[in-house]
């Protein structure tokens, strides 16, 4: 497919509205109606009629009129709305020529504001010598509706993610300058493919440099899956850069092994029939050790966590779970307040009854004294009958003190599972249902507000003991969901 931009210096702000008119319409149709596009440009009937006429014209877009009028993106209007976001950027000021074409790209040489060569790589996903896409990658996942613009879109996405991250971390890999759709711009790489290479001064250091770069993405958790002559740029001094990533695939992919193999055996049979070299290497992926998990960080493919991310439900279930411990702790908290005043209350009521206590107690010390010394004085007057009497009266006054510290003991045991009694009859709510039924409203309206739709919680409550029942309220809330 030939890139001709001579028409999008004179593109007009109405033409490039019904442009990405037409690009937001292909979300959820396969052509796109007269009257939408009207809507989302907000443009009249007679302006979009003519607009569309000359963006038909120049073979922007594709007029089908079987069932109704409608209108959808060609690949080559997806390249001016992509182009135009470059050219406002000053990431490109000039497409010049077209350096190579794939099985799902073409790539074009180009110049950005600062005068410098740039690479301009445009995504072509749906060509007839790669259609198998749902087979060979993993953009469509669950989709049951999609077009090849959106995959191609994708694909540049991926694409893009992985060449920063490897960049960053020290790969030899073009550096990613901008992404705009399904165009990547990137920096030119001043070399050849080394499928276009016949001869090599040092065929061993070459060979050595591919089998590292295999293990060094590996041990960062990343396997190329598509490491061959055809993806493997080398320099005029003999450095291999890489290039091209969307198929790229997490050490922890059901099927790395076969890839991390393939990707070997595809540089040893190159360099054995290319280069007649007696080379060969049998590096094994569970001899080595990953030491950083870029898979993680570009959630490339294969790794599980990115799936559970995905998981609306469970999004939605922790959600919920959340609203209802947050309702709970606030009925404790509330609770817990209500103990902490009846306990000041028992507390000071305790005060009371221990300081009247030792009001009797001192009363009691007074009258004692004042008794012995009668008797003391009496003593001197009596004779040996009168004192064996007053021995008798102290064993009775003794037996009277320990029956009142018996009847103290019992009182202060009395009062301790007065105080146990009343916290228990604090913690324990008096009414369970009102409790569950709020819980249920708390989670009927989070639902509601989720997806707006009317839901009934039924009250699986047994009535005769007040309690829930087995299904607690969070798998209710994932039933109804």
């Amino acid at each position: 497919m030939r890139l001709d931009t001579s028409y999008l210096a004179y593109l007009t702000k109405d033409e490039l509205r019904v442009l990405v008119a037409v690009e937001m319409g292909m979300k959820n149709h396969e052509y796109v109606p007269v009257s939408l596009i009207e809507k989302i440009s907000k443009v009249k009937r007679a302006n979009a009629y003519q607009i569309l006429q000359q963006l038909l014209k120049h073979k922007l877009v594709q007029h089908v009129a079987k069932k109704y009028d409608g209108y959808r993106l060609t690949y080559l209007g997806y390249d001016f709305l992509a182009l135009s976001a470059f050219y406002k950027r000053g990431t490109i000021v000039q497409v010049l020529s077209k350096v190579g074409v794939g099985k799902e790209s073409d790539i074009y040489k180009c110049i950005n504001s600062d005068g410098n060569f740039v690479i301009l790589k445009l995504a072509r996903l749906g060509r007839t010598s790669f259609r198998t896409i749902k087979n060979k990658r993993d953009y469509i996942k669950n989709r049951t509706q999609y077009n090849w613009l959106y995959l191609s879109r994708l694909a540049s996405i991926k694409e893009y993610a992985y060449m920063e991250t490897c960049y960053k971390n020290g790969f030899p890999t073009p550096k990613p300058y901008d992404w705009n759709r399904h165009a990547i711009v990137m920096s030119f790489i001043d070399g050849y493919t080394l499928c276009s290479i016949q001869e090599l001064g040092d065929v061993d250091g070459v060979f050595i440099q591919c089998i590292n770069l295999i293990e060094k993405f590996a041990s960062h958790g990343l396997i190329h899956s598509d490491f061959n002559e055809f993806n493997l740029m080398i320099t005029e001094q003999q450095k291999i850069l890489v290039i091209d990533f969307p198929q790229m695939v997490s050490t922890q992919h059901l099927n790395a092994d076969f890839y991390f193999q393939r990707d070997l055996d595809c540089i040893n049979i190159f360099f054995q029939r290319r280069f007649k070299a007696n080379l060969h290497s049998d590096l094994k992926l569970q001899d080595i050790k990953v030491i950083k998990h870029l898979d993680h960080e570009v959630k490339a493919s294969g790794f599980i966590k990115s799936e559970l991310n995905d998981n609306k439900e469970l999004e939605i279930l922790e959600a919920a779970l959340q609203e209802q411990q947050q309702f709970q702790q606030e009925n404790e908290n509330e609770k817990f307040q209500q103990d902490d005043d009846d306990e000041d209350n028992i507390g000071q009521d305790d005060d009371d009854e221990d300081n009247q206590d030792e009001e009797g107690q001192q009363d009691d010390d007074d009258e004692d004294d004042e008794d012995n010394q009668d008797d003391e004085d009496d003593e001197d007057n009596q004779d040996d009958e009168d004192d064996e009497d007053d021995e008798d009266n102290q064993d009775d006054e003794d037996n009277l003190n320990n029956q009142e510290d018996d009847q103290k003991h019992q009182e202060e045991n009395n009062n301790q599972e007065n105080k146990v009694q009343q916290l228990q009859d604090t913690q324990i709510p008096k009414n369970l249902t009102k409790i569950t039924e709020l819980d249920q409203k708390n989670i009927k309206k989070f639902v509601q507000k989720k997806f707006r739709k009317k839901m009934v919680i039924k009250k699986n409550i047994n009535k005769t003991k007040g309690m829930e029942d087995n299904k607690t309220l969070t798998e209710q809330a994932l039933h109804y969901l």
